[in-house]
């Protein structure tokens, strides 16, 4: 195991996994002195690399000859804000994980507070300077990880090249329900109206094509966990082709869920996976689905 001193934000430990393992159980096991939490900081706010990429997901496999490099100097704190919890942050980005019923961003219609707002007076309080521009939404019934950018470039880059630096996004949701498929996939043609509808139609005709695919995570007789993997994206996509599927989100009274036993939509924005703009490092946020999800499916 070598030790690197280099800027004053950097004491780098770098060597090579002599063994299979998880990294949250590999730390615990090399680093016993160290606190759990601590360890649990530092792989959120990204100063764990793997092979060259930087991981922040806790039971990330390691395999025997991967090389890991930990900067310990600077443990990035997950921020804790008003229904937000900064959980990465360099020169360029800003990830979060938003709390379900926090708006991404103002609209015409709602101008309670939103992701933006709350990231944006917390970041010129810091420093006046400081600005934030949001790149991508996540419904407000939602929760999980979305970013920001810290200047217009960056923001205008990610929006416009899109496909070219997101690797991959994964949602889980509980569906009501017991699926029959281990996985399958939904493809439909979704239209919006002027009420904020969304709705599938059987023509292509002024509408949008909508590719979902799932897998089933685990389920009991009332409940389904699944986790989703999108082609394209539109407003309300999966919990809309869930319901027309027959299993609708629970908790998604908008769309014909019948039950809502976490009083919230059982929708999670879980990983987002990317190619830094800037640095072209890679980038993978990933949080576990909310503890309640697992426990509605095993209950159920």
């Amino acid at each position: 195991m070598k030790t690197k001193s280099g800027p004053s934000n950097q004491n780098l430990n770098s060597y090579v996994i002599q063994e299979d393992t998880e990294l949250l159980k590999h730390l615990t096991t090399t680093y016993p002195n160290k606190k759990k939490a601590l360890l649990k900081q530092v792989m959120g706010g990204g100063q764990i690399r793997i092979n060259g990429d930087v991981i922040t997901q806790f039971n990330h496999p390691l395999k025997k000859g991967d090389e890991i490099q930990i900067n310990w100097a600077k443990p990035s704190k997950k921020v804790k804000l008003q229904k937000l919890n900064i959980i990465y942050e360099d020169q360029h980005l800003i990830a979060i994980e938003k709390e379900a019923g926090l708006l991404s961003v103002a609209s015409l219609k709602e101008k309670t507070k939103n992701a933006v707002q709350i990231l944006k007076e917390h970041m010129e309080a810091i420093d006046p300077r400081n600005k934030v521009y949001i790149i991508h939404r996540l419904e407000r019934e939602a929760s999980g990880v979305l970013l920001f950018a810290k200047s217009k470039e960056v923001q205008e880059q990610l929006q416009n090249h899109w496909e070219d630096y997101i690797i991959d996004r994964k949602y889980v949701a509980v569906v009501e329900g017991k699926i029959k498929e281990s996985s399958h996939t939904l493809r439909n043609y979704l239209r919006s109206n002027k009420h904020n509808q969304v709705f599938i139609v059987n023509t292509a005709e002024n509408a949008t094509e909508a590719i979902t695919h799932f897998k089933l995570l685990k389920q009991s007789n009332a409940y389904s966990m699944l986790e989703f993997k999108l082609e394209t994206g539109f407003k309300n996509q999966i919990r809309v082709q869930m319901a027309h599927f027959g299993f609708p989100v629970t908790g998604d009274k908008k769309y014909t869920a019948k039950k809502n036993p976490l009083a919230r939509v059982a929708l999670h924005a879980n990983l987002i996976e990317l190619k830094h703009p800037i640095s072209g490092e890679h980038l993978k946020f990933e949080l576990v689905p909310p503890s309640n999800f697992r426990n509605l499916v095993a209950k159920g």
